[in-house]
């Protein structure tokens, strides 16, 4: 049995008519394209520097700095809430702020408060929803999200009371090298992990090729087919699964004594990305590793911190990536493999403590 991985392509979530409105929004080729757009209107606006939290994935930092922004971070907590109080001392010295609902879920009113203050005073906030999809709740002045972080499609929306076409118009005609690579790949993963059709290594090819053209080329326009399909998913019913597998994998893991869930309760309405947990007692990377032979593929966000001397200074920071580990609770994932993750699990924690 397999768990987790890439996304396919899912016949089971896509109608023939869209399902949300995106009128107000600008679509582009995803969320890098999106802070490209935001760095091309701030540094339009004088603004050259920008404060982030210090727990977040290096390729942020990559791209706003490739848009020639200075970046630098104020503090988040062990159960990812915002200090406030380091927050407002190190943003009297900036124009722009970035925050993140990290895996779907909306900081608390007090903090959104806080920063639409900082609105009224004329600091520019950006919003991360790269993990939360869309919600009702928008707080920034610049909103933007990741399609292909939770469906097997490309693009990005931003959501902006400014006029950015300028800044999105200055990218047109760039060729997308990566689509159709990537369309290919999620055509025969599905096929590789339902039929047994295909070749393993050829499959891990494509997808390393589709992500270096997505790194390298800079392309801002987003794909009409792309858009379309994404406005064609069932996300009502995708937020729905999501919830439910959620809850479910919450009670799975309850009596998990080396797993503590870093949000232990849904939102009223967020789509959850996962199940985020601290791994204690043995190896994060180990019981990744180990997981990974047994067909399950999950993530953690963000190993690459570790690594990169940017933002590895963070003491907090450093321990939250070193523990962290992401359980799968997608639109994919049905109970039975929900289990047998967790069954393997807990064979893997008996196991170490032989």
């Amino acid at each position: 049995m397999f768990v987790g991985g890439e996304f396919y392509y899912d016949t089971r979530w896509f109608g023939d008519k869209p399902t949300i409105s995106t009128e107000n929004m600008t679509f582009l080729n995803g969320g890098k394209a999106c802070l490209f757009v935001i760095s091309d209107f701030l540094l339009d606006r004088g603004v050259k520097k920008i404060l982030l939290p210090s727990y977040l994935c290096p390729t942020i930092v990559t791209t706003l700095e490739r848009g020639g922004l200075t970046c630098d971070y104020y503090q988040i907590n062990l159960d990812f809430s915002i200090d406030l109080d380091d927050l407002a001392q190190k943003v009297i010295d900036y124009q722009a702020v970035y925050f993140i609902n990290y895996f779907g879920f909306l900081h608390p009113l007090a903090v959104r408060n806080f920063l639409a203050s900082l609105r009224q005073k004329g600091v520019i906030v950006v919003e991360d929803n790269a993990q939360a999809g869309f919600n009702n709740h928008n707080t920034g002045d610049f909103i933007l999200n990741s399609l292909r972080k939770l469906a097997a499609y490309d693009g990005g929306y931003l959501i902006t009371p400014y006029d950015v076409m300028p800044y999105v118009n200055k990218y047109q005609g760039r060729s997308n090298r990566r689509l159709p690579v990537i369309r290919e790949y999620r055509e025969r993963l599905a096929a590789y992990l339902y039929q047994g059709t295909g070749n393993h290594d050829e499959l891990e090819q494509m997808y390393k090729l589709a992500e270096y053209y997505y790194e390298s080329d800079l392309v801002v326009e987003g794909d009409l087919q792309e858009r379309r399909q994404i406005e064609q998913l069932d996300w009502k019913g995708i937020t729905q699964v999501r919830r439910e597998n959620y809850l479910y994998m919450l009670s799975l893991i309850s009596g998990i004594s080396e797993l503590s869930p870093v949000f232990p309760f849904l939102q009223e309405d967020n789509m959850p990305f996962g199940l985020p947990v601290y791994v204690s007692d043995v190896p994060r990377d180990w019981l990744f590793d180990e997981l990974g032979n047994a067909g399950i593929g999950l993530t953690i966000h963000w190993d690459e911190l570790l690594g990169d001397s940017r933002i590895n200074g963070n003491r907090v920071a450093v321990n939250m990536a070193s523990k962290i580990l992401t359980l799968v609770i997608d639109q994919r994932t049905s109970h039975k493999q929900m289990d047998y993750l967790v069954q393997n699990l807990i064979d893997c924690l008996k196991n170490a403590k032989l």
